[in-house]
């Protein structure tokens, strides 16, 4: 009995390595799609991490973010922020800002390039 039971052990544990964690996917940099809801604040994050609201050419730093982003939402109707990240920028920094939006409970949008026809 325990040789049966040593050798399920061991065979589990060799399965185990050999499955894999995930799945790897090649993102796309093209996206095709509409989206039915229309942002009046939009985010951008760029490669060196720096935040500006609605074009704003002067870099935003991320503990003046949130208050900024509060004031900005209460002038809207439809709480929805159209985010542009460039593709260098951590992944971590981008989920930060989602965080942000659900703990605020406001829709997000995530920006893309068109698709070219």
């Amino acid at each position: 009995m325990t040789d049966l039971v040593f050798l399920l052990l061991i065979f589990f544990i060799i399965i185990s390595t050999l499955v894999s964690n995930g799945v790897n996917v090649d993102l796309p940099d093209k996206v095709k799609g509409t989206t039915s809801v229309n942002s009046n604040l939009t985010l951008s994050i760029q490669a060196d991490g720096t935040y500006h609201l609605n074009g704003d050419s002067r870099p935003m730093s991320r503990e003046d973010l949130e208050p900024k982003l509060r004031l900005e939402m209460a002038k809207q109707d439809e709480k929805v922020v159209y985010l542009q990240v460039d593709k260098s920028v951590p992944t971590g920094q981008t989920v930060e800002i989602i965080g942000l939006a659900k703990a605020n409970s406001w829709k997000v949008m995530l920006g893309a390039n068109p698709a070219k026809k």
